[in-house]
């Protein structure tokens, strides 16, 4: 239940903390390699650019192999650091807890959809977003993770008082906006799935925003954060957003 002692007494919670060496060395990770893959993004950098710089065949291997693999790489980086934020602004079990319930449900809800059409449509996963269990890719419940979690974390950070269902309805647009803008990088640029469609399917963006809402609703800890302000809810959306929409773009 949220706690009563948090609302009755805002001045407990405060405002930052110091993070310790393993979230300053995820946070980094992730900044880094964004900010690497912004830039790649940005400058329309391919396997084919990089065969013509003037780089060791080594180098270029392993530039080959970040183009492949940074994506899923960058889920994984952006999925660490909000796992990490969890258990900070409430505690490591209760993090724990709420991302299986994510992981699980989001896979649940994913395997039904690519096999069934049900609930966002009719389309299907590529292997260009890592490795697959089954017709999902495995970093897909991430990504799930990733957006419910850091909406839910940025809505409590401005609106701190919202009731339970304002706060999940408020949570539930901002993960179907992030959708909206995701949805013309993965489907047109790198190809991650694909709609039966010609377009993607208004029912998607309702059953993200009907979703997004029932998990925030009845499974997120309701026990406020205790730190109104953390960079990474933030500089994560704002680096993911920046690289989809510089590759919708280009």
């Amino acid at each position: 239940m949220r706690s009563a002692n948090f609302a009755a007494k805002p001045k407990r919670a405060r405002f930052v903390e110091r993070w310790n060496a393993v979230e300053l060395m995820a946070f980094g990770a992730f900044v880094i390699w964004a900010a690497i893959g912004l830039i790649f993004t940005l400058y329309h950098i391919t396997a084919g650019s990089v065969a013509k710089w003037p780089i060791s065949s080594d180098l270029r291997d392993f530039v080959d192999s970040c183009l492949r693999n940074g994506d899923a790489i960058l889920i994984l980086l952006a999925f660490i650091n909000t796992h990490l934020h969890a258990a900070r602004q409430w505690m490591p079990g209760v993090a724990r807890t709420w991302g299986a319930i994510i992981l699980l449900c989001a896979y649940g809800i994913e395997y039904c959809g690519a096999s069934t059409g049900f609930p966002f449509g009719v389309y299907h996963y590529t292997d260009r977003f890592g490795p697959m269990l089954g017709v999902v890719p495995l970093t897909i419940p991430l990504a799930w993770h990733v957006v419910v979690t850091n909406a839910l974390f940025l809505v409590r950070a401005v609106v701190p008082y919202a009731s339970r269902l304002i706060e999940a309805m408020l949570a539930g647009a901002l993960c179907t906006l992030y959708d909206f803008v995701l949805e013309p990088f993965a489907t047109n640029v790198k190809h991650y799935w694909k709609w039966d469609e010609a377009t993607v399917p208004p029912v998607n963006y309702v059953a993200w925003f009907i979703l997004s809402v029932v998990l925030v609703r009845f499974f997120a800890p309701t026990l406020s954060s205790r730190f109104r302000f953390d960079l990474r809810p933030w500089v994560i959306w704002g680096f993911t957003v920046a690289i989809f929409v510089a590759g919708a773009l280009k």
